[in-house]
C-alpha cells in the first residue's frame, strides 16, 4: 500500500497543511477524498507524491491535525 494521502478533518486545514508543506518545498495538491477511503473526514485531503512520511511529521510538528492516510487509487 503506498499511503500518498493524507486525511484532515476539514478543508481549512487542508489548505494550511499545503501551505506548512510549501514553505518546507514538499508538493502537495488539495483533493476530494476517494470514496475507498472509510476515514470519515471532511471529504478533502492532501496527496503528496513520494513525501508523504516526512510531510505528516512536519504537519504534527505544526500542530495540524492528521486523521490518517490513505491509498490515492482510482478518482
Amino acid at each position: 500500500m503506498n499511503n500518498e494521502l493524507i486525511l484532515l478533518p476539514s478543508v481549512t486545514y487542508a489548505m494550511k497543511a499545503k501551505s506548512i508543506l510549501d514553505k518546507y518545498n514538499i508538493r502537495s495538491y488539495i483533493q476530494r477524498t476517494p470514496k475507498s477511503v472509510k476515514i470519515k473526514s471532511c471529504g478533502y485531503c492532501l496527496f503528496v507524491p513520494g513525501n508523504t512520511d516526512k510531510a505528516e511529521k512536519i504537519l504534527r510538528a505544526n500542530g495540524v491535525r492528521v486523521l490518517g492516510r490513505g491509498e490515492r487509487g482510482d478518482i
